[in-house]
């Protein structure tokens, strides 16, 4: 079982995955592009990608949906990364 600080690094480490393939895929995705549609501040998101903070469930979903995924595949990047 994963500690809090390796779930925090692998949240962080799925998002800029994601968030970088999209990117790759000709999509907008910057740090400000997903915060913005989350509805979070750039600087939380940002800590979220760093692994400085561990965000609620409620955040990763809006996270995912900003990122044009459904929650469940996100948590599967998570759990796997």
């Amino acid at each position: 079982m994963k500690t809090e600080l390796q779930y925090r690094k692998a949240i962080g480490g799925a998002l800029l995955d994601k968030r970088n393939s999209l990117s790759e895929d000709g999509i907008k995705a910057t740090q400000e592009d997903v915060a913005f549609q989350a509805g979070i501040s750039t600087r939380y998101y940002g800590s979220i990608e760093r692994g400085k903070v561990t965000p609620s469930v409620y955040t990763l979903a809006k996270i995912a949906e900003a990122l044009q995924m459904p929650l469940h595949k996100l948590c599967e990047l998570i759990e796997n990364y």
